[in-house]
């Protein structure tokens, strides 16, 4: 059915703790990563076309998915870039509150991919927000393949960068659509068998799992900063 889509290059941007948490098991925004993750953090999204996140993602992290550096900005406009990425919000059932600080500033056009489980309500309300669209793909949860080739084919979208949470990174991973993945290990223990690891949602099989190359290793303070390219094919379990 998805053979013929079209996706654009993906790739996640994680910070992650010792024991491999993203947060802790409150889920509510922490400070807990250093000035040097977060300035990475601006620079990758301004290599993007596009930026997405999950609903709680949105919510929790009160990211405006934006660029807030000027000069990042400039160098995106002599690219032939607009000076902010695209933002994409994914959520099954459009769960997040109206207030996000995604919809504050209207710096960039706001597509909210969704299913048919969001109130119809809801999704009327959203789509008359100034500079928003509103694509229903899928019938109870989000059709990833289908979002893909919308950014594609009508957006553009050459570089996608999908900052979380763990349930959208998982939806990526099982449809096969990542090609990178960018984590700052952290020197914490967060602990806590509900708090959110890397990705979540229900795991591949024994003989499906997959497999990355490590491509960069970098250290600064506490602090690693890993580069992975996805490889394809599942990896041999031994």
């Amino acid at each position: 059915m998805h053979s013929k889509l079209k996706r654009p290059f993906v790739f996640l941007n994680m910070a992650m703790t010792l024991d491999g948490k993203t947060s802790t098991v409150e889920r509510r925004p922490t400070d807990w990563t250093s000035k040097t993750d977060k300035r990475r953090m601006i620079e990758l999204r301004a290599t993007a076309d596009a930026v997405m996140v999950g609903a709680r993602t949105a919510e929790t992290d009160r990211t405006s998915l934006s660029i807030p550096d000027e000069t990042l900005q400039r160098r995106r406009v002599r690219r032939g870039l607009p000076p902010h990425p695209v933002r994409v919000i994914v959520s099954a059932h459009c769960s997040f509150r109206d207030t996000i600080r995604v919809f504050e500033r209207p710096v960039s056009p706001i597509l909210i991919f969704t299913s048919r489980l969001a109130p119809r309500a809801k999704l009327d309300r959203l789509a008359r927000r100034p500079d928003t669209r509103v694509y229903v793909v899928g019938e109870r949860d989000v059709d990833v393949p289908a979002a893909l080739d919308i950014l594609a084919r009508e957006w553009k979208v050459k570089r996608l960068l999908a900052e979380g949470g763990a349930t959208l990174n998982w939806a990526l991973f099982a449809a096969g659509a990542v090609d990178e993945v960018n984590v700052t290990l952290c020197q914490r223990v967060f602990g806590g068998s509900t708090a959110p690891t890397l990705v979540d949602g229900a795991g591949f099989p024994r003989d499906h799992i997959l497999n990355a190359k490590l491509t960069r290793c970098e250290r600064i303070g506490g602090e690693l900063f890993l580069r992975y390219r996805m490889q394809r094919g599942a990896a041999k379990a031994r």
